[in-house]
């Protein structure tokens, strides 16, 4: 739904998008923790924190190379967004750190992550009045500030050398700011979506609701025809979003936020944060405040090092900074769901911070659409040599015509691969490329016919992971029930419906805290 070829329409058909991540890497998605989307384990008992949750994938990645022997060796990049702002560090520390596992971890990519407490709780604050939610001193301002006075008090009952992934006070805080915006409106009781600004939903739904696809993506993949191609049955539970049993299961009151482990993790590979700046519940200043505060490769923050200006197709996309091994993107017009606002952009971004060389890509929309970094343009090859500029190129591909040769075969393994391109590997890249996400450890393989020769990029995506919301962080609009869980129950067994085709393609106890 994000940065896969593949959305739905109103009627409940997929269609084909471009700016997929699959067009030039192999792409693996995986359900996670055990017990969301259709992912089981042998037992019941489900983890309770990120130190028990690591090793499944840890496992599932030495059986993914078992199945796949000819990807071991592969370039291997960690992706995901919210919560996976815990996961992926987690997971790449463990990988970095585990024997026998053949993958070579070189970089992890988190989109408007939940990652550091400390610094995020107090940044929807400083958000609210640069989004412009309410005036500074205002009552809404003054009501926002009391409820992080609040937020801080209990943080600092915390040992100071136990860095929460959560805190179930400053929970209040993101309510606060957004509180003025719970209205009426003819008779219907609306919120601000708390994953883009822009947009409203119905209270207590608040965002729950959007993207529009997911209307559609429940009963596709309750399907008959669907959950047999994905080799699902052994479930019994329907596909559901979100798993309400597995997401209260999981606390997280010993486990140290991810932020401890990012240090360590980038004196050995890259990592990259990239945020959409009119997300409120994992927002851009909650980022900027995080790095404001880490110390690693023997400085404190991003330093003296340049914000460069980003454009794409020759609007600007954003700025671009990198600094010892770190590169922080701010995505301009981007929800907590980039991915699904901009597919280019997003597109864009992730080739670049896997060094893609473009000068070498001749097809697909990354030879056609033009971008920059700073002052230098993509550089875009021509078939007798030299290259052409963004301009030119820009001016040679408007209103060209999409001309697309798919070909989708549904697979009846544990996973799902994407398509080794020619792209990459002429590219002089080989990656893999792995997403995190709370879906299905069976998956679909799609392919595009593009002279499909030798090994691509595989990412590893983790969308919403944890189950008990759609970004299931420590995270509420207030301290009602129905708020906490944003509208997602627990997993209903619900009767399989009968449908025959499946990829009909339209057009377009409190604990103690660890002292």
């Amino acid at each position: 739904m994000e940065v896969g070829p593949w959305r739905m329409d109103s009627t409940g058909e997929l269609r084909e998008i471009e700016g997929g991540w699959e067009e030039y890497a192999n792409i693996v998605y995986v359900d996670q923790p055990v017990g969301t989307g259709f992912s089981y384990g042998s037992t019941d008992r489900y983890a309770t924190e990120l130190t028990e949750s690591t090793p499944q994938m840890i496992e599932f990645m030495r059986n993914f190379y078992k199945v796949f022997p000819e990807l071991a060796g592969i370039d291997t990049y960690l992706a995901g967004e919210s919560f996976a702002g815990q996961y992926i560090p987690y997971i790449a520390d463990a990988m970095l750190k585990a024997s026998n596992m053949p993958a070579p971890l070189r970089g992890i990519a988190i989109g408007n992550g939940w990652i550091d407490s400390r610094a995020q709780y107090p940044a929807y604050v400083e958000f609210g009045l640069k989004a412009g939610l309410f005036k500074e001193n205002s009552n809404e301002h003054k009501h926002a500030k009391k409820k992080l006075a609040e937020c801080e008090a209990s943080l600092d009952k915390l040992p100071s050398s136990f860095e929460p992934v959560g805190d179930a006070v400053c929970e209040h805080v993101m309510g606060a700011v957004l509180e003025p915006f719970n209205k009426e409106v003819n008779g219907r009781q609306t919120c601000m979506n708390v994953y883009d600004i822009r947009l409203t939903d119905d209270y207590p739904a608040c965002g729950m609701n959007w993207p529009p696809d997911l209307k559609q993506i429940t009963p596709w993949l309750r399907k008959k025809p669907v959950v047999i191609s994905l080799h699902a049955e052994a479930k019994d539970a329907a596909w559901t979003e979100c798993s309400g049993r597995v997401g209260s299961i999981m606390s997280n009151k010993k486990s140290p936020s991810s932020v401890t482990l990012l240090p360590g993790l980038l004196e050995k590979i890259s990592v990259m944060l990239f945020a959409g700046d009119q997300d409120v519940i994992c927002n851009y200043v909650g980022q900027e405040k995080l790095l404001e505060r880490l110390r690693w490769g023997g400085a404190v923050g991003m330093g003296n090092a340049e914000s460069l200006p980003w454009t794409v197709n020759g609007t600007a996309a954003g700025t671009w900074q990198t600094a010892r091994n770190m590169t922080y993107v701010k995505i301009f017009k981007g929800s907590h769901m980039v991915g699904w606002d901009l597919p280019h952009v997003v597109h864009d971004m992730i080739l670049r911070f896997m060094n893609v060389d473009f000068g070498r890509i001749t097809t697909g929309t990354a030879g056609r659409i033009p971008s920059s970094l700073g002052d230098t343009p993509k550089e875009t090859p021509l078939p007798g040599g030299g290259t052409l500029s963004d301009l030119e190129l820009k001016a040679k591909w408007q209103g060209a015509p999409r001309l697309f040769h798919l070909l989708v075969k549904a697979i009846l393994t544990e996973i799902v691969l994407g398509p080794t391109l020619t792209a990459y590997y002429n590219a002089g890249t080989v990656a893999l490329i792995v997403v995190l996400i709370a879906v299905s450890i069976g998956t679909v393989l799609y392919c595009r016919s593009r002279r499909n020769v030798g090994p691509s990029r595989i990412v590893l995506r983790d969308d919403n992971a944890n189950g008990t919301t759609e970004e299931s962080i420590p995270l509420t609009l207030s301290s009602d029930e129905s708020r906490r869980r944003k509208g997602k129950g627990r997993a209903i067994p619900e009767p399989i419906e009968e449908e025959e085709e499946i990829f009909e393609i339209g057009s377009d106890g409190e604990e103690k805290y660890p002292s």
